[in-house]
């Protein structure tokens, strides 16, 4: 990274540091660090108190800088993101020796399954870094969205479906999801 001022490193944590976009990891990391070794700074805290952000946030973003330039070249080529840091560090405190080789197994991963690996290998050290990730892949479940609706009912409606559902020995919930799937499947929905 060229030399940056104190106000140039500001502008790159604002302009990362905010809103949805891609962010620039190690750019914002560098200039962090900058910051926080300016005596006007010099914690986390303060640094993320100027930016309006946590000093936790802060300390995540410099652990980036702690990591070996192989894995730090998947975090500026986007691959990986700064949730899957997280990830990383959580591993590098117990199993450094697994830091590269899983980072790149996670290039692919949302922040959840990477959290999920992770987890796994530190559960499973008998295992090698395929074995876990072919493990997560297994695990997963295709699943269908559900959809909750709202029905407005008077309070005599709402005893009556009550009622049914006390006698049936189901909750009004599930009473209320089974009739409106046999509606649904009657055809008498597209009446």
């Amino acid at each position: 990274m060229r030399a940056v001022d104190r106000d140039q490193a500001l502008a790159i944590c604002f302009a990362n540091l905010k809103g949805p976009k891609d962010k620039d990891l190690l750019a914002t990391a560098r200039a962090l660090q900058y910051l926080k070794a300016l005596p006007e700074y010099g914690s986390n805290a303060k640094v993320g108190r100027a930016l309006g952000v946590s000093g936790e946030i802060v300390r995540e973003f410099l652990t980036l800088l702690t990591f070996p330039e192989g894995i730090q070249v998947l975090f500026e080529d986007g691959q990986l993101k700064l949730e899957h840091g997280r990830r990383l560090w959580q591993l590098g405190r117990r199993r450094p020796e697994l830091l590269k080789q899983v980072a790149e197994a996670m290039t692919d991963m949302s922040a959840m399954d990477a959290r999920h690996f992770v987890e796994y290998i530190l559960k499973h050290p008998e295992l090698s870094v395929s074995e876990a990730r072919m493990k997560l892949v297994e695990s997963k479940t295709v699943t269908k969205r559900e959809f909750h609706v709202i029905a407005l009912l008077s309070e005599e409606q709402y005893k009556l479906l009550a009622e049914k559902a006390r006698k049936r020995k189901v909750d009004v919930d599930v009473l209320v999801t089974s009739i409106v799937r046999r509606w649904l499947e009657s055809g008498r929905a597209n009446e």
